[in-house]
């Protein structure tokens, strides 16, 4: 008998938001049909936003595959779909996965046994995450994938460390339904970082989250540099709403402050001048990292790539800051 059949495992819901994903959503249900949890104890929750092409009929090839079920997500954006998975689950526990990715075969008993076994530990255990792998399909995306690799860009240390234990923000995570029902459930007014959110929100009230990286996933980052500058323009946009909604981390300040070091170094003010240039000198330190890990050339060019991902964020987290609730209206 096998460690699979002999755990008397869980009922586990997996939420999937979709819209217009013809060309990722096989990718992710190959990779659910391939876990090694068992089937019966599986339900996944799709909730399509309108989807113009080939999703739906794509998706239905796999009904006989695995449990799913169709929704319509009528609001489109992903956030609605999440808290009404959470209403439509018949699970103890929930875990929402991104259609743009894959999951390696151990992902969901992996999650589920890292669960218990922390929870047996810290009673305040909300859920558990793991580690994403950016993954690439032309030069723009391979580019984007080495620059978000690194601690230098900003990103959650779920892009890049190796070490389990307690984290502020996880990914992909298993939840307790409870809990996040507890809490009402994700914020709708955040389009993007609802995820982001709901975790500083279960810190504040004393929840825990735990991160495994060996609970691993891979997510196909975005393939035109156009999409990727609206993607870290809406993250930083999400920093700035934050902060007006009453939550603090004085890194999130970094971006607005290189904004502003540059336009006064171009003033000729030493001490920006200077200021910038230390900045230059951490961001080639930076790339040197990655290059080394990950062995890729294009590794070198990530310099011109940190300024520009911090730029686009800085302007984004402006916004937020200044229009709060309304920024994604």
């Amino acid at each position: 008998m096998t460690h699979t059949q002999s755990m008397n495992y869980e009922f586990i819901s997996i939420i999937i938001p979709t819209r217009n994903e013809e060309k990722y959503i096989s990718k992710l249900l190959d990779s659910l049909v391939k876990q090694d949890y068992p089937k019966n104890k599986m339900e996944i929750l799709i909730f399509d936003g309108m989807s113009k092409d080939k999703t739906l009929s794509i998706i239905r090839n796999y009904k006989n595959k695995l449990n799913i079920k169709i929704f319509k997500n009528k609001k489109i954006k992903q956030v609605y779909a999440f808290n009404d998975g959470i209403k439509k689950s018949k699970a103890k526990y929930f875990m929402i996965v991104g259609a743009h990715s894959r999951l390696d075969k151990n992902f969901v008993k992996e999650s589920y046994e890292t669960f218990k076994k922390i929870k047996r530990e810290e009673p305040k255990l909300a859920g558990v995450g793991g580690f994403i792998e950016n993954v690439y399909e032309n030069v723009i995306s391979r580019w984007v994938a080495l620059l978000l690799s690194s601690p230098f860009s900003g990103g959650s240390s779920f892009r890049y460390s190796l070490k389990p234990g307690f984290k502020k923000t996880v990914v992909f995570a298993l939840y307790d339904k409870e809990i996040i029902k507890e809490l009402g459930g994700f914020d709708e007014d955040f389009i993007v970082g609802q995820d982001f959110e709901l975790n500083l929100r279960l810190n504040e009230k004393g929840y825990k989250l735990y991160y495994n990286p060996r609970i691993k996933s891979y997510y196909y980052t975005r393939k035109s540099l156009g999409k990727f500058i609206r993607q870290i323009f809406r993250y930083g946009a999400v920093k700035g709403m934050l902060i007006r909604e009453g939550y603090f981390n004085i890194l999130w300040f970094g971006p607005v402050g290189l904004l502003g070091t540059e336009v006064l170094a171009l003033f000729k003010i030493k001490s920006f001048l200077w200021l910038f240039l230390i900045y230059v000198a951490l961001s080639v330190v930076a790339s040197l990292e990655v290059l080394m890990r990950k062995k890729k050339w294009t590794a070198l060019l990530l310099p011109f790539g940190f300024l520009f991902l911090h730029n686009i964020i800085a302007i984004g987290f402006l916004k937020g800051l200044i229009m709060g609730r309304r920024t994604f209206k």
